[in-house]
């Protein structure tokens, strides 16, 4: 690896983690934290026993504990046996958990559109369009 592409890999995760940290204030300022929010995106996207949530969060299973018990509190989540396996906790999103889960993915959305502002249309649908495919990849490295 030449020091071209070193310098690409440095800059494109300091751009990450930049990108990271600023959906984190937008999402903290909603009343959640990053890993709330990550949670309530996974079990609004379907993933909802622990063992799996905690594969997706790449934590081990007493940090979802604690998130998801929080998030039970909260009345964000609610618990439900699993229809296929009685000893199986699932999670589901409640009408607040939704409504939270909502308002945060506007004030991300919000933010990235601001960050997007400083570039030209064709730079910032590009942009976008990278995430989206950083998004594919992720999803897919956890399916394998």
């Amino acid at each position: 690896m030449g020091a071209k592409e070193i310098a690409t890999g440095r800059a494109s995760a300091v751009a990450v983690i930049g990108l990271g940290r600023t959906i984190e204030i937008a999402v903290n300022e909603t009343g959640l934290t990053s890993s709330q929010f990550r949670a309530l995106s996974l079990v609004n996207a379907g993933v909802t026993s622990g063992s799996v949530l905690a594969q997706f969060l790449a934590v081990r299973a007493p940090t979802v504990t604690t998130v998801m018990n929080g998030l039970v509190d909260d009345g964000l989540v609610a618990r439900a046996r699993a229809e296929d396996d009685r000893r199986r906790v699932d999670f589901e999103l409640t009408k607040a958990g939704r409504a939270a889960l909502d308002t945060a993915n506007a004030a991300a959305a919000t933010a990235l559109d601001q960050l997007a502002g400083a570039l030209d249309a064709d730079e910032a649908n590009a942009a976008m369009e990278g995430l989206v495919l950083w998004q594919a990849a992720l999803t897919r490295s956890r399916e394998s």
